[in-house]
């Protein structure tokens, strides 16, 4: 969750930075914000509330499926689809492994200090210690980040560089369009130099008969 955390407060400082206000926040119309409440709530379900590791990961997995429909949803704002990516990996990785697989020598690397084997550690409903029957472990909990003293996934990376470019975006203000540049139009005037508005002016020139009646003459 620190990671998490650190993304967004990322996101804001490059929004603020680049002239962005918290208020614009509010001003971009979301698609299925319902499910993006939803897959929120079922994600802090499965971390507070004890429940039994099926109905864990079952929750977890849900929530994964709604926070991505919300975010294939919402593809008209950058960085969502970045976003839908880290969900993605992240929710399959837990659907095949039953939750998320954590290295033991990545927690050693992450500087977490163990006051007992890593296999006797309660790793929640959600995540459990890799095990040789574990699929994708490249997509699992097997990056170390020291600063943090967390681990993390490849999804986790993904997700949290598309939810700081989310929140730069949604903080940014809004460009103004450009007005259309008019160009002036360029006249050529006929050979005699008089321009359409003087030949309108003085209408249709005058026609003489000739000396033999033809060909007529203009005056």
């Amino acid at each position: 969750m620190g990671f998490t955390a650190v993304a967004m407060v990322v996101g804001v400082g490059l929004g603020l930075a680049a002239g962005g206000r918290l208020s614009n926040l509010g001003r971009q119309p979301l698609r299925s914000p319902v499910a993006l409440a939803a897959g929120v709530g079922l994600q802090v379900v499965s971390e507070v509330v004890p429940l039994e590791d099926a109905a864990a990961v079952t929750a977890t997995v849900l929530s994964y499926v709604l926070l991505a429909t919300f975010a294939a949803r919402n593809f008209v704002i950058q960085g969502m689809f970045v976003v839908l990516v880290g969900l993605v990996l992240n929710g399959v990785v837990i659907a095949v492994n039953g939750g998320m697989p954590v290295r033991e020598d990545a927690i050693a690397a992450a500087g977490i200090d163990l006051k007992m084997p890593a296999a006797d550690l309660d790793f929640g409903a959600k995540r459990h210690l890799e095990g040789p029957s574990d699929r994708l472990v490249v997509l699992a909990d097997v990056i170390p980040l020291p600063p943090l003293r967390e681990v993390v996934s490849f999804g986790d990376l993904i997700l949290a560089v598309g939810m700081a470019d989310v929140t730069f975006r949604l903080l940014r203000p809004a460009r103004r369009a450009k007005a259309p540049r008019v160009e002036a139009a360029t006249v050529v005037l006929p050979a005699g130099g008089q321009s359409p508005l003087d030949l309108r002016e003085k209408g249709p020139p005058r026609v003489e008969a000739g000396a033999a009646g033809w060909p007529p003459q203009a005056s």
